[in-house]
């Protein structure tokens, strides 16, 4: 996956698990396969963990969408992670806009899905880790 703002790209390995309408984990790693930064999503809540600064910020998708244009639901994030967007199972290209004036472009290359292998998501426990308000995070 690729990430790029006005400001910087990043590319890193991303690991998607979903269960269908229930919980998708997505891993970020940059480097050496060490999870840096993880996202646990529900269909109510975003809790996104920063594993190297120890801090974590939760918010609803109603909340994450006051900054964020197109808006984010679910039904788009699980779409995203299985590879189920109208783009077609090999790539998806998405563009966002953050605040008024922050362009968020991804880049998502897929590899096989994996469907036979029977996903077990453990959540992290949270109280390893400060919880601060999602501007900060942001």
């Amino acid at each position: 996956m690729t990430v790029t703002t006005k400001s910087e790209q990043v590319s890193a390995n991303v690991i998607m698990q979903t269960v269908r309408d229930s919980i998708i984990v997505i891993s970020v790693m940059p480097m050496l396969g060490i999870e840096m930064v993880r996202l646990e999503a529900t269909p109510t809540e975003l809790i996104a963990i920063d594993k190297v600064h120890g801090r974590y910020a939760t918010a609803s998708f109603e909340a994450v969408n006051h900054r964020l244009t197109p808006k984010m639901s679910w039904a788009i994030l699980q779409q995203i992670c299985t590879a189920e967007l109208p783009t077609g199972p090999e790539n998806a290209h998405l563009q966002y806009l953050y605040g008024e004036d922050v362009p968020i472009d991804i880049q998502i290359t897929y590899t096989p899905r994996k469907l036979d292998v029977p996903v077990k998501v453990n959540r992290l426990r949270l109280d390893k880790y400060m919880k601060i308000e999602l501007e900060r995070w942001l």
